[in-house]
């Protein structure tokens, strides 16, 4: 946590996975250490960032809807969930039955040691999502829920038209104040490139151009990175050359540059 306070993080998420065997929450062989050991986490967390004087966000998640591992059942308020009848793994592991119960349970006991609560899940089911908030703010009203609207998700396949463009609208009723989409960027990144790399294939630089004038066009709505220099600080390495020489630089970049000749808005 001291680490990521450094780092400049605004808040920290915390799943309670077995550090060892940790695994993306949309993968199998998930497993789950015991919900007293995950509190110690969050508290541990907090620690760090009360002895930094770090105003933060801890975020406590629980991996309980999918896994069907437990390191240990020494805390009772997991023994409900194990399914003593299938016995162990050949790792030692317990094995549970998994679902939203035992993602209740836990999210019920992480709730005050944590500034918001979610819980990973297997696909997005608005109905489940009450459930859970239900669950959860019966035992402590108003807590703020995270929700993870994931790439992982055939979104298509598991929602129509009308509850997707819903979806959201939906869980922010239901208290889920924080909404995200994990590697939207990293899907969008390539397949904007993949589609580019096609286009330019097939028709050269025209490819190219088409994408340069959308970038033109999205300026209105505040895009800017089509000054790929601008966007990089070029210019602010102008100012802070001319702030040493008392304005005598000869070697600023911005003004001589195609940039700024070329890439001139069209009211200029």
């Amino acid at each position: 946590m001291k680490a990521f306070i450094e780092a400049g993080a605004a808040g920290v998420h915390y799943e309670d996975q077995l550090a060892s065997e940790k695994k993306c929450g949309h993968l199998g062989g998930k497993v789950l250490i015991p919900t007293a050991a995950h509190i110690r986490n969050l508290n541990a967390a907090r620690l760090a960032a009360d002895v930094m004087g770090t105003p933060t966000l801890v975020v406590a998640r629980t991996d309980a809807e999918a896994a069907k591992l437990l390191t240990s059942d020494i805390d009772e308020r997991d023994q409900p969930f194990v399914d003593y009848d299938a016995g162990r793994t050949v790792e030692g592991f317990y094995q549970v039955r998994n679902g939203i119960e035992p993602c209740i349970a836990r999210a019920i006991a992480y709730a005050p040691h944590a500034d918001l609560i979610w819980c990973e899940t297997s696909k997005p089911d608005l109905a489940q999502a009450k459930k859970f908030a239900e669950g959860v703010r019966r035992h402590h009203p108003g807590k703020l829920l995270a929700y993870n609207c994931s790439p992982s998700f055939n979104w298509k396949k598991n929602l129509d038209d009308a509850t997707i463009a819903k979806f959201q609208r939906e869980l922010g009723a239901m208290g889920y104040k924080f909404q995200f989409i994990t590697l939207a960027g990293f899907h969008q990144l390539n397949f904007g490139m993949f589609e580019l790399a096609r286009g330019y294939k097939a028709r050269q630089m025209a490819a190219y151009s088409e994408l340069q004038e959308a970038e033109f066009a999205a300026e209105v709505h505040g895009y800017t990175a089509t000054k790929h220099q601008r966007e990089v600080g070029t210019g602010y390495f102008d100012a802070v050359s001319m702030a040493i020489t008392g304005g005598q630089s000869s070697t600023t970049a911005m003004h001589e540059s195609t940039e700024h000749a070329q890439f001139k808005p069209a009211a200029e």
